[in-house]
C-alpha cells in the first residue's frame, strides 16, 4: 500500500477516499495507509477537509474513533455496492456518528442562499465528521449511485462510476486495469501442456 503522502484520490467521493486508506480488508496481507493521528491528519490536509491544527493527546485519542468509523462506513459501502441492505445494529452506529457529526457542526449559508454544514478545520476529528456526513448523503441518493468496488488484486477500492455507460470496472486503469492486462497477456503467452 502507497503511503498516505503518495495515496491517490480516485474515489470521486470523499468519503469513498477515506474508506480507500486502507486495502484487501480480511487478507493477512492487507494494506494500511493510516498508521497514527499523524497520518490521518495529513490525508485530511492533502484531501482539503481540514487544515493545519494543533495535535496532542486530543488527536491521539481521535485517530481509533476514525478507523472505527471508516470501518463501519467500509461494512456500509460493500453492503450497497453487493444490493444488501444494512443490518439495524450499522444503522445506529452510523446515527451516532452523524449525531455527533451534526452536533459539532455550524451551519453557513453561502451568498447564493445555499445553506451548508462545517467543521473546525483546524480539529481531526473534522475528517471523520466530513466522511461520515458525506457518506450519509451518498448512501441515501435515488437513484443510486453507480457504487462500484474495484476487483483489482490486492485492491478492493471503491469508485463511483461517472461514466455514461456505467461500464467501468477499475478504481484506475493505470494501476490495477494495466495489472489486469499484464495479467491476461502472461497466461496468453504460457504455453498449453496439449500444445
Amino acid at each position: 500500500m502507497q503511503s498516505v503522502a503518495e495515496l491517490p484520490f480516485i474515489a470521486g467521493h470523499v468519503a469513498l477516499d477515506f474508506v480507500n486508506t486502507a486495502e484487501e480488508r480480511g487478507d493477512p496481507g492487507a494494506g494500511e495507509a493510516l498508521h497514527g493521528a499523524a497520518d490521518l491528519r495529513l490525508w485530511g490536509e492533502r484531501r482539503g477537509v481540514i487544515a493545519g491544527g494543533a495535535g496532542g493527546d486530543a488527536e491521539q485519542r481521535e485517530f481509533p474513533v476514525a478507523l472505527e468509523a471508516r470501518e463501519l462506513l467500509y461494512t456500509l459501502f460493500l453492503g450497497r455496492a453487493r444490493g444488501q441492505r444494512a443490518p439495524a445494529a450499522d444503522l445506529s452506529r452510523l446515527t451516532r456518528l452523524a449525531a455527533s457529526a451534526y452536533q459539532a457542526a455550524h451551519l453557513n449559508q453561502e451568498g447564493d442562499g445555499r445553506l451548508g454544514w462545517s467543521w473546525d478545520r483546524s480539529q481531526l476529528a473534522t475528517v471523520r465528521h466530513v466522511a461520515v456526513t458525506s457518506a450519509l448523503q451518498l448512501l441515501s441518493q435515488h437513484p443510486v449511485a453507480r457504487l462500484k468496488q474495484c476487483p483489482g488484486d490486492h485492491c478492493g477500492w471503491f469508485f463511483l462510476d461517472t461514466t455514461k455507460r456505467g461500464n467501468l470496472r477499475w478504481c484506475s486503469m493505470s494501476e490495477c486495469g494495466q495489472d489486469a492486462k499484464t495479467a491476461r497477456r502472461r497466461m496468453r503467452s504460457v504455453p498449453h501442456p496439449n500444445d
